[in-house]
């Protein structure tokens, strides 16, 4: 059972892939918090200050990487996949097509991730959506902190921005069929949240 912070790395150490919510195929931080299956909301389970909790340490952890993988939902990924994600995501035909049917808004977001390598979101901003859709579409890399005040914001950064040079050179080592064959494995199944735009 998970009560803190190294319980849930931990789990992700053992398990590669974790979700936050419960999906097909992998173990979910939820069910690992609560002990088992969730019946109803888990926000209103006993434990569902808890769960949230440590689904925000965790968004904003250096240690592992939080992308929208198994069924669209966020997935916290250990960083010996790191390459493999980061392979998947920069594949030049994924990205072609994670572009079609994008909103003016979203593509706007996505020129200025790329222009800036950093943009910063608050909670209740109106990019909200086109956030999202550059989320689910693993068009940038997303992450949680807290700005001066206090208050939690979304941070997009380009994935180039992102990777760690040893990440990079690994994912060099790889074709884009076997990352994605990784992936899956390690997702249980297949990373359908990555939709139709996955080749």
């Amino acid at each position: 059972m998970v009560r803190t912070e190294h319980d849930a790395l931990e789990l992700i150490r053992q398990r590669l892939v974790v979700t936050e919510v419960p999906a097909t195929g992998t173990t979910s931080l939820v069910e690992a918090v609560a002990g088992g299956p969730v019946h109803g909301s888990w926000r209103t389970h006993a434990k569902g200050r808890l769960m949230y909790r440590l689904g925000r340490i965790l968004r904003a952890s250096n240690e592992v990487l939080s992308v929208r993988l198994v069924e669209g939902k966020v997935a916290f990924v250990d960083s010996s996949l790191w390459a493999v994600v980061y392979r998947v995501a920069m594949e030049p035909s994924r990205r072609r097509r994670s572009l079609e049917g994008l909103s003016s808004q979203a593509r706007a977001l996505l020129t200025a991730v790329e222009r800036d390598k950093v943009v910063r979101l608050g909670k209740d901003s109106e990019w909200t959506k086109a956030r999202e859709a550059l989320e689910e579409r693993l068009l940038v890399h997303v992450s949680e902190a807290q700005d001066e005040e206090g208050h939690h914001v979304t941070v997009l950064r380009s994935w180039r921005d992102w990777v760690p040079s040893i990440v990079k050179e690994s994912s060099e080592t790889l074709t884009y069929d076997e990352a994605l064959a990784r992936l899956r494995e390690a997702c249980g199944g297949a990373p359908t949240g990555l939709g139709s735009w996955v080749p």
